[in-house]
């Protein structure tokens, strides 16, 4: 049977493959874990007021491996409850993985420059690592609809953008290669996502006694679900702009744009009934 002969038109079943990026304390870890069936993986403090079914916190790189491996062997017998992973987050998988190779090295001055022979070895080895890990997370969600969520941290960068020049803009706190001639885990997430989300309250920029303050618009949260000077993000359902997000929960917000763009359903209908109630 040729791969012409597979053709159809039916909507796709596979688990939606979330990034929500964000300042510390925006609640990015709350939005996520308002998805359906959400099962919170925390690799790293922070999750304590977080009302969701949750493991213990992952504390090495290769227990993510073996639980994703544990939860596809669940799956494969039909005994796992759950409808979406939240690793929180994926700026701690990443550093997970460079103090890994790091405890490889004898010299204590050894950086992730230098290490496995330098040369950009290890950035190599850490890319394959985490390429190991996205692997895993595509074959629950392709096989077995569970939808992947991902946090990410973020941090103010300058933009070179040979159009308009040099700008600033908050991107994900993951590698990314300063020559832009090769790639890290960065771009290695930002391609993998159908969702690209970057969580924030906006301010406005106040002047007083010769000073500069930002303070809140009193917009409340907002989503911002595609690309602009001020953040990365993007998705692949054609929802564009901003969303709003309640300070409680939001997960629905997101899953209606994305149902009313192309009929992708994600929404947590938990939710919607204990709203109801």
């Amino acid at each position: 049977m040729g791969l012409l002969s597979t053709a159809n038109t039916n909507k796709n079943a596979e688990g939606v493959r979330v990034v929500l990026a964000g300042a510390e304390k925006i609640g990015k870890t709350t939005l996520s874990t308002g998805a359906p069936g959400a099962l919170l993986i925390p690799c790293e403090i922070g999750y304590g007021g977080v009302n969701v079914s949750k493991t213990n916190m992952v504390k090495e790189f290769d227990e993510t491996l073996t639980l994703l491996d544990e939860i596809t062997t669940q799956c494969q017998q039909g005994q796992f409850p759950y409808k979406t992973l939240v690793f929180d987050s994926a700026t701690a998988l990443e550093r997970f993985i460079h103090s890994d190779i790091m405890a490889r090295e004898v010299d204590p001055k050894a950086t992730m420059e230098s290490a496995l022979g330098g040369y950009g070895k290890a950035y190599t080895y850490s890319n394959q690592r985490f390429d190991s890990f996205l692997k895993r997370c595509d074959h629950l969600a392709v096989y077995y609809g569970i939808n992947i969520v991902l946090t990410c941290h973020v941090f103010a960068c300058e933009v070179i953008d040979p159009t308009v020049g040099t700008y600033s803009c908050w991107d994900l706190q993951l590698h990314s290669p300063k020559n832009n001639k090769t790639f890290g885990k960065r771009e290695m997430l930002t391609q993998w996502a159908d969702v690209v989300g970057f969580l924030y309250e906006p301010v406005i920029v106040s002047k007083k006694d010769d000073m500069q303050m930002g303070i809140s618009s009193n917009k409340g949260r907002m989503l911002g679900m595609s690309r602009c000077p001020g953040y990365v993000a993007g998705n692949r359902y054609g929802v564009e702009g901003e969303l709003a997000i309640p300070k409680d929960g939001g997960w629905n917000v997101l899953a209606s744009a994305i149902y009313n763009s192309s009929g992708v359903n994600i929404y947590n209908y938990d939710s919607v009934q204990q709203e109801q109630q």
